[in-house]
């Protein structure tokens, strides 16, 4: 799974063969085959293990004593997810644009957002946000964005300094409901 992950990232889905991924593994297709189907299975199963590992990366915010430091902690462990998985993040990002590719996934790719999405919205509820479901999509939105562009140019891209920006903008108090223009 790690040959396959590097080599996905790297010369994307379609252009990575089952020879390309049984000599980066340093097996034979054979033995390959007996492991996986085919690079469709394996892609998925890279999908299952990164899954499971994301979540557990987000599992500390729950345990967070207040909502305002679960989601710091939610911040900063999606941006350090992003750092320690770039191959995974640089994967994800390729395949996003083959919708077909990413249906083949399944439903848990789907069940994996709303789940990140709702514990978002749960915690911005807790910090007693007007419109939590509007604010957890530009909150996941944002996280996302910065991610996809830290893994585009990761020398350059400022992920921390972003992330404090965002905790920052999250932490300040709701500002009131706009008034109405008089005619």
């Amino acid at each position: 799974m790690d040959a396959a992950l590097v080599l996905f990232a790297r010369h994307g889905f379609a252009g990575t063969s089952i020879r390309m991924l049984a000599e980066e593994a340093g097996v034979s297709q054979g033995l390959l085959y007996n492991y996986y189907e085919g690079k469709e299975e394996l892609l998925h199963a890279i999908f299952e293990r990164s899954i499971e590992e994301i979540q557990e990366d987000f599992a500390d915010a729950s345990e967070a004593p207040s909502p305002e430091e679960a989601l710091t902690v939610l911040i900063r462990s999606a941006f350090d997810t992003v750092r320690a998985r770039p191959d995974f993040w640089s994967l994800w990002y390729q395949l996003r644009a083959q919708p077909d590719v990413v249906a083949g996934l399944g439903e848990r790719v789907g069940e994996w957002a709303e789940t990140i999405l709702a514990n978002i919205e749960a915690l911005l509820t807790g910090l007693g946000s007007p419109d939590p479901a509007v604010r957890a999509r530009l909150v996941f939105a944002t996280i996302d964005g910065a991610a996809q562009h830290y893994v585009l140019d990761p020398a350059n891209y400022p992920l921390d300094r972003v992330g404090d920006e965002l905790i920052e903008l999250l932490a300040r108090p709701n500002p009131p409901p706009h008034a109405e223009a008089s005619p």
